[in-house]
């Protein structure tokens, strides 16, 4: 009885998720602003262009009536690239199509930002649309309400947005977090020194797509965002 107690099979150990926010996780973000060369950014492997302002001609927003604040740019790999656009719209552009409770319960006039994210070689019938509120509220940011959606025909990203690292009640440091099945894979800080984390659970797809969405927000802010 002494032989089997010490021989038995211990009980296999479930390494614990440490979470997003940890410094392996962390992607190198650099911004590139020279006198004579126009403003681009690196996020890991994946480079923008620079951008270019308006609506990008054969878009599905080429259409709509009312877009501001409209730029366009590209982001690329070694292997490939895809274009992103971004432009501001309210939600009653989306009167016509679904849209999470959080989104579809705003006024018709409450603006969105809205992102498309084109498809690539290795994907090419998949593209995405990212949708997300222009104006946060303390709240939303206090309590890591859900503020948007990343999303294609097949799959959908539920975006958060807190102030963790900033000071409880402002603004500061406002951040955003793409939540894929409950789970946080990747989150972005937009501000004056850009901060991103990507999950190693987001499979190399899926961490293109985020790499996108989290570019046009850096971008965004350093436009000189207005809330």
């Amino acid at each position: 009885m002494l032989l089997t107690a010490c021989t038995a099979p211990k009980p296999a150990v479930v390494k614990k998720d440490p979470g997003l926010y940890i410094q392996p996780h962390e992607v190198a973000v650099k911004v590139k602003d020279g006198w004579l060369t126009a403003k681009t950014i690196t996020l890991g492997d994946y480079v923008t262009s620079s951008r270019t302002n308006g609506v990008a001609a054969n878009t599905p927003p080429k259409q709509w009536r009312n877009v501001s604040d409209a730029f366009y740019f590209t982001v690329k790999t070694a292997s490939e690239q895809f274009p992103v656009q971004v432009l501001s719209t309210p939600r009653i552009t989306f009167s016509n199509r679904p849209l999470p409770a959080y989104l579809n319960s705003l006024t018709g006039d409450a603006p969105l930002w809205y992102t498309t994210l084109g498809a690539v070689s290795s994907a090419p019938l998949k593209s995405w649309e990212f949708i997300l509120k222009r104006n946060l509220s303390f709240l939303e940011l206090n309590d890591n309400k859900p503020v948007g959606v990343l999303r294609s025909a097949t799959d959908e990203v539920r975006v958060s947005a807190h102030n963790r690292y900033g000071t409880r009640n402002s603004y500061e440091k406002v951040c955003y977090e793409f939540q894929l099945k409950g789970i946080p894979v990747a989150a972005v800080i937009p501000g004056e020194t850009p901060q991103v984390w990507i999950h190693e659970k987001a499979d190399a797809a899926m961490r293109q797509t985020l790499a996108g969405a989290m570019l046009a927000l850096i971008f965004n802010d350093k436009l000189g965002e207005r809330r």
